[in-house]
């Protein structure tokens, strides 16, 4: 497996890119999803076609229990929402499941082959595939186009497996018949081949699922690794670090005195494996003569029983004058939180990729505690960052109140994480190696399976 990077000797113009994602500004979940609109926008701006193949998360469902699929142009981007979310947001009537699944999912596999003859792209871009019908990641390889991943999640190792193992069960089964009852079965089994025939026929694969896209991007080493462990090893593949637009979020360091408020601040997702709950125990605990100087924000939002919970437990520690629930806040509107906060809580246990959240306030000036989790520990490693071990308030406290108690360390902390994301995080350096990336991949040859010659 090559594990270098590709080689790059100059750019080529008027690359056709088709990027898909299973999310798209403004309906949207996380930073995957705004990493993906930032590059779309920015390549489209450097001269290259850009197309952009969503689902319809976040549309309205109409009266049938179906969306409308709609095309729009978001800062010369041209955004096609034609897919269908498998594991998001309302689902329409699915009985009997199987049939309605499949059905959905070929109808998908068929956009996404109308685009592949219509628009022709020189490379397909891949992002979160999360809730997407898995059918579509092997259809550029038989038409001989080669395509490139951007990874900032675990989603292949969860969905597709190492050859599709993840995905070919399902098509097994409604070919076969063994989804239904078993006195119809024999029935099941003769139209499900008679089907499977036809489908082949369009090159929809439904049994064989190669896993050889032509280059992996990894946002972390973290999570190459973590690919790497599971099985998924590849015949490319490079780490580029995400970045960010420094202009956008750039803003003095505040120096903080021991006198005046400190204020903290969560953003992101509200799941239990992002830890809030950390954060707020963890205020609570910080002594009272200290915590009076104290104040969270939560830019984020996720109806249901947890968010429910967290809002009891600020009640029940006492601390409801002093906790903010911002709700979700537009990504063009989080400069203004950051530069509003000193000190940003990323207490997260999940395997994150890179946390788009801690350099983007690193940037603003705030100071970021965080638990390192995932590619969190790289970006952590290069600021030297204090680390608070997952899921301990106790140690998150502690931290909390050496801010507190001395400032001068609150600022130290600020100023290294500025300097650093300022160096290694900008959008323009990603860029730049990305696009040398994409144009070495689509001078490459490649045969119909994917390998390179």
């Amino acid at each position: 497996m090559g594990q270098a990077r590709l080689p790059y000797d100059g750019i080529e113009d008027d690359m056709k890119i088709l990027m898909v994602s299973n999310f798209y500004p403004p309906h949207y979940r996380g930073g995957y999803e705004v990493r993906c609109k930032q590059v779309a926008e920015t390549m489209q701006q450097r001269g290259h076609e850009v197309r952009v193949l969503t689902s319809v998360y976040g549309l309205p469902m109409d009266f049938s229990g179906g969306f409308h699929r709609a095309t729009e142009e978001i800062e010369g981007v041209r955004v096609d929402r034609w897919l269908d979310i498998y594991a998001y947001g309302p689902q329409p009537p699915s009985r009997p499941w199987t049939l309605v699944h499949a059905r959905r999912q070929l109808a998908d596999a068929r956009r996404f082959a109308k685009i592949l003859s219509g628009f022709k792209p020189d490379i397909v871009n891949w992002w979160s595939m999360n809730g997407l019908s898995m059918n579509l990641l092997p259809m550029p390889a038989e038409k001989h186009i080669p395509d490139i991943h951007w990874i900032e999640h675990p989603w292949m190792i969860n969905e597709y497996g190492v050859a599709g193992e993840k995905v070919a069960p399902f098509w097994e089964g409604l070919w076969d018949g063994s989804w239904g009852a078993k006195p119809i079965q024999p029935l099941l089994r003769w139209f499900g081949r008679r089907w499977e025939r036809q489908i082949a026929s369009e090159g929809i694969p439904t049994r064989q699922f190669p896993n050889q896209p032509r280059h992996m991007v990894f946002v972390s080493e973290f999570l190459r690794t973590l690919y790497r462990d599971a099985g998924l090893t590849f015949l490319s593949s490079e780490v580029i670090f995400g970045g960010v637009p420094i202009d956008h979020f750039l803003a003095p360091v505040r120096r903080h005195g021991m006198e005046g408020p400190i204020r903290l601040l969560y953003a992101g997702q509200i799941t239990l494996d992002r830890g809030l709950h950390t954060a707020v125990e963890a205020f609570g605990q910080v002594p009272p003569q200290l915590r009076s100087r104290l104040t969270l924000s939560i830019a984020g939002d996720n109806p249901g029983e947890y968010l429910d919970g967290i809002r009891r437990r600020v009640q029940e520690l006492g601390l409801t004058e002093a906790v903010t629930f911002l709700g979700k806040v537009p990504h063009d509107r989080m400069p203004e939180v950051y530069k509003c906060h000193d000190i940003l809580v990323f207490v997260s246990t999940r395997e994150e990729g890179l946390p788009l959240v801690m350099v983007e306030a690193m940037l603003a000036g705030c100071a970021v505690l965080t638990t390192g989790s995932g590619g969190a520990i790289e970006v952590a490693k290069l600021a030297d960052l204090p680390l608070i071990p997952k899921a301990d308030s106790g140690t998150l406290a502690r931290r909390l109140t050496e801010f507190i108690s001395n400032p001068a360390v609150l600022d130290d902390v600020a100023l290294r994480g500025q300097e650093v994301a300022r160096k290694e995080f900008g959008l323009d350096v990603m860029i730049q190696r990305w696009e040398s990336t994409i144009a070495e991949v689509k001078r490459s040859p490649i045969n119909p399976r994917g390998e390179c010659r």
